[in-house]
């Protein structure tokens, strides 16, 4: 997960590292000096979280080095929010942020939303939250362009740019937020920035904070928080990959109940989650699904409990169009007829959940309502002899070895990129690379260790193999599939979808919304830049001596509530 108005890759460590050995439960020595929050009630013991996701280089989430899942599992509960995402995919107002639910009105050709904070609302270091949070958060994301003031580091300025103004309003503690046209996922935006820690007063100053982010070993700058957790940058170690959090004393609402929240990086090998968890070394995972971890994880019970649930990221293939047989369309649509999408299902995934299906739209996962199965019927199936066919028509010949040659760019020869240490995602280019090759296509496999440290974004890659990290906020996804979108790695265009994903971002209905959304993914099908997978199964494993852990399938990750995580009574 990353930020709710876009989507996150999710990414993998290189190796395994050391696990730190820290207390993982019970009550100080002295339980007279343990801390308490407000309300009285003793803080008690630690729950360290083991992240396979590589450690972040960057803490700056509006930024491609700060744009992980890791980053935003570190700051969920550092940076608040309006509202939150729920693991029923539902958007719940944040009532320690919020004295009262926000309120919109519809006006001619905009919207106008009024927040009312919560007096109790301050910064760790004291400061009162108030519009100056809200103006400032708008006014570094709302453009990309310098000429205007904005800030080309930026990942995405969606929502932000169809702003107005960010104003206080009538009462104390009041913002009134007018936007020039609707934008349907207004719940997604301002996560709050310190204005009185991090505004220049200079657009270019500020863009050049901006692009240089908040490089991980540096923490947040002045060690800020608005939630219930605070990173110190004395308590992050990056050379072993282990940040360890303490209550945010200014905090306002209840808990934290635990003294620490630590995360700790443990990379992917199975072997590793498991013998964590089964040390109590670890206390909460929520590891890429392998079959035999799944299983491993199991025979755990009841010291370890273990859910799977189907939330909103999912796996796909993108396809550079820098690659010269890529750019070609019968191409991409012939590795498109050449796979066996079903196949690859039931040997991954499938194998340990049968609940597991065929993704056929890249917009909505198949638990969700508004869920329209938009592929055409000839990806439904394989289709060798199409996909030959079809790359016969743009001049290949099959040679003696089974490739295809094309007279001028060559044999079809190309890389397929995906994470280290995962073995689902090696299995699945395994697989798809032996379908295929019936057509003509050679596939070389490989594990990219910069996979997301600028080769993606750099256009260093023919196939890659990934997963997008989803929210509810479809809107947020332009920047994905639109023409020279921020996150539009694979140079793909489509003035059809361009147009439906200008709709999209000031339909308020939602059923019109989805609506678009969906013919946007129809339109996708034709361009073929990405093609959808399988929406991916959540594996989240935790102590059983610890309470309050809720499973969020959501890109709001496994630690939005650690501010409720408690030992067992």
């Amino acid at each position: 997960m990353k930020e709710t108005r876009r989507r996150t890759a999710v990414t993998a460590t290189l190796a395994a590292t050391a696990m730190v050995l820290a207390a993982c439960g019970g009550s100080s020595e002295d339980p007279a000096d343990d801390p308490a929050d407000e309300g009285g009630t003793e803080r008690s013991g630690a729950l360290i979280f083991g992240q396979e996701t590589a450690f972040p280089e960057n803490l700056f989430p509006l930024i491609a080095t700060g744009n992980s899942v890791a980053t935003a599992n570190m700051l969920i509960r550092t940076l608040p929010a309006p509202f939150l995402t729920q693991p029923d995919f539902t958007i719940g107002v944040d009532p320690d942020l919020n004295a009262e639910d926000p309120a919109i009105e519809e006006t001619d050709g905009g919207q106008v939303v009024t927040y009312t904070l919560n007096p109790d609302a301050v910064w760790s270091d004291g400061t009162q939250m108030t519009v100056d949070d809200f103006e400032f958060t708008w006014r570094i994301q709302r453009s990309s362009d310098p000429a205007d003031g904005g800030c080309e580091a930026l990942i995405s300025t969606v929502g932000y740019d169809q702003i107005e103004s960010v104003e206080a309003g009538d009462d104390e503690g009041s913002v009134v937020v007018t936007y020039s046209s609707p934008f349907p996922d207004w719940k997604s935006l301002f996560t709050l920035l310190p204005a009185h820690i991090m505004d220049t007063g200079d657009d270019a100053s500020n863009c050049e904070m901006v692009t240089t982010g908040w490089p991980v070993a540096e923490g947040l700058p002045d060690d800020f928080s608005g939630g219930p957790w605070q990173l110190l940058a004395e308590n992050i170690d990056a050379g072993q990959q282990v940040v360890t959090y303490v209550p945010n004393e200014m905090w306002w609402g209840e808990g934290p109940l635990l003294e620490n929240l630590i995360i700790q990086t443990i990379g992917s090998e199975a072997n590793t989650t498991v013998a964590g968890m089964s040390s109590g070394d670890l206390q909460l995972v929520q590891p890429q699904p392998q079959l035999d971890l799944i299983g491993q994880l199991d025979g755990l019970a009841p010291n370890v409990t273990s859910e799977i649930t189907f939330g909103l990221s999912f796996e796909h293939f993108d396809m550079n169009f820098g690659n010269v047989h890529l750019a070609k369309p019968e191409v991409r649509q012939a590795f498109g007829l050449a796979l066996d999408r079903a196949e690859i299902v039931g040997a991954t995934v499938g194998a340990f959940d049968d609940r597991a299906q065929v993704l056929n739209n890249r917009f909505y996962v198949n638990n969700q309502p508004e869920y329209v199965d938009t592929a055409p019927e000839q990806y439904n199936a394989q289709d060798t002899a199409g996909a030959i066919a079809l790359l016969e028509e743009a001049g290949y010949t099959i040679g003696a070895n089974g490739v295809a040659v094309h007279p001028e760019d060559g044999p079809l020869q190309m890389r397929m990129s995906t994470t280290q240490n995962n073995p689902l995602r090696e299995s699945t280019i395994d697989l798809a690379s032996a379908q295929v090759a019936k057509a003509g296509f050679a596939i070389e496999k490989f594990l990219d260790p910069d996979i997301f440290a600028g080769n993606l974004e750099e256009g260093n890659y023919d196939i890659a193999l990934f997963a997008w990290v989803s929210s509810p906020y479809v809107s947020g996804n332009a920047s994905i599939y639109e023409t020279g979108g921020g996150q539009n790695w694979t140079g793909g265009s489509s003035a059809e979808a361009d147009e439906l994903l200008a709709q999209l971002a000031t339909e308020v209905d939602p059923t019109a919304a989805a609506q678009l959304a969906n013919d946007a993914d129809a339109a996708l099908w034709e361009d073929l830049s990405t093609i959808p997978l399988y929406q991916k199964p959540i594996v989240t494993a935790w102590s059983s001596d610890f309470e309050g852990i809720v499973p969020n399938a959501t890109n709001a990750g496994p630690v939005w509530n650690s501010d409720q995580f408690a030992l067992a009574q």
